[in-house]
Parts: C-alpha cells; structure tokens; sequence
C-alpha cells in the first residue's frame, strides 16, 4: 500500500490578532526580536489608540498638538516618524537574518516582506504598489507624511508603513496597514474609503496570514514562550513614554 500524504510541519508561528495595550504591543515586539527562536508572524490593534515614536525621534515637544489628543505615547524599537495607531491594523514579522526573505539588502528585504501584504491586500481587492521615488523635503513629525520607495500606496498616498530593526542575528519588521481615515493622521489612504466598506481587522489578518503561509514554510498558531513573555513584561516600563 503506498504511503499517504505525509503531514506538514510548520516551520513558522502565528500569533493571532488581539488588541492590547500600547506599551505591551511595543514590549512583545522587542522581546521576539530579542528572543525568538523561529520565523514569527504577530497581527495586533491597539487598546487604546496611542501615538508611537520612532527609536531616535525627539520627545513629547516634537509632537505639537498631537498631545490634545491625549493618547498614550509609547516609544518603538525602529526608528521613523510617529505613528497614530488608530484605526489601524499592525503587523510584525521576526526572522533569524539568514532566513531567505531578509538575507539580502535592506531595501530588497523591505521588499520581500512587502510582498505577501500586497498579496493580502489584493485579495481584498486593493492594488497597492510602491512608489518609484520618495517625497521630498525635511523629515516631518508624522511618518505618515512622508513617502519613501519602500512605503506601499495607493495612488500617491500611503497606506502601508514599515520600519525595520537588526539585532543579534535576528530581524524584525513591523508596519501599520491604515483601515480607516484617521483625523490625527489625515493624507492617508484607507481601505474603508477605497473599498467603500468597513474592512474588519479580523478579514486582513485572516488574508495576511494566507499570504505568509508559504513564503515562512508554513505557519501554526502558537503563544509566546515563556522566555519571550518575561522579557515584555520587563519592557513595558521602558516603552512607555512620559
């Protein structure tokens, strides 16, 4: 009798959409880039909306009147402008920096990661694309404002932006996919607006998900191992910003 199928062994973790609290969602992220032993996919909201600074963005003052907001204001481990998560679905991906996708350039590994988004987002039925040149000008507070080759827009506007961290022999990229106009980020495009419906956070991360399936071997839902927990419960101190 010939042998059936055999099983398929992810080589890959999922860890499955919640919404936290701001600090948490930043302390995770540093602790799988710290710590992560196997190519992780993370998909989360934010519980409440806060504002995030990039690694070497100035302080509080450089945020003007984005504070009469009163969101929260955490501090990221990439660098860029700030970022108003509201309305917003987030996405990171960790990676040994040998892995295929991110053993390469940093702009052709911003690229391969991209990828399984535009795929993501095409199955919803947006067609975002990179832009062939960045905008121009000083670095403005929000990074929403500024447009760079590595960005994915629709039309000229950007709906995708992602930041990149190298550490240790690992790699972690996390970006913001924008679902809905956002008044404290205006000039952004959306997938409400471009669809002409309510895109629930749980249908992108379902799509996102597929799309990574493949290019990380396989994806099983999983947890954070305890080593990983412990290192963001340490954190959460440190990413909150006062």
């Amino acid at each position: 009798m010939a042998p059936g199928p055999r099983a398929r062994v992810a080589q890959g973790r999922l860890l499955p959409y919640a919404a936290a609290d701001p600090a948490w969602n930043m302390a995770v992220d540093g602790a799988l880039v710290h710590h992560a032993t196997m190519p992780t996919l993370r998909l989360y909201g934010w519980d409440p909306p806060a504002v995030s600074l990039g690694r070497f963005q100035p302080g509080r003052a450089a945020l003007g009147g984005l504070l009469n907001a009163g969101l929260p204001v955490v501090r990221r481990i990439t660098g860029g402008g700030a970022i108003v998560h509201w309305h917003e679905l987030t996405y990171s991906v960790t990676l040994p920096d040998e892995h295929p996708l991110v053993r390469c350039s940093t702009r052709e590994s911003y690229a391969a990661l991209h990828a399984p988004i535009k795929e993501a987002l095409a199955a919803l039925g947006v067609d975002a694309s990179t832009r062939q040149e960045s905008s121009e000008g000083p670095d403005p507070v929000l990074c929403f404002h500024r447009v760079t080759a590595l960005d994915l827009v629709v039309g000229e506007l950007k709906l995708v932006g992602s930041a990149q961290r190298r550490t240790q022999g690992r790699v972690l990229q996390h970006g913001s996919i924008v679902l809905a106009a956002n008044p404290l980020q205006p000039g952004t495009a959306a997938l409400d607006a471009i669809l002409g419906r309510t895109v629930p956070p749980e249908d992108l991360t379902e799509a996102i998900a597929r799309a990574f399936d493949g290019p990380l071997g396989g994806l099983e839902r999983g947890e954070l191992t305890p080593v990983e927990r412990a290192a963001a419960e340490k954190a959460v101190p440190e990413c909150r910003f006062s």
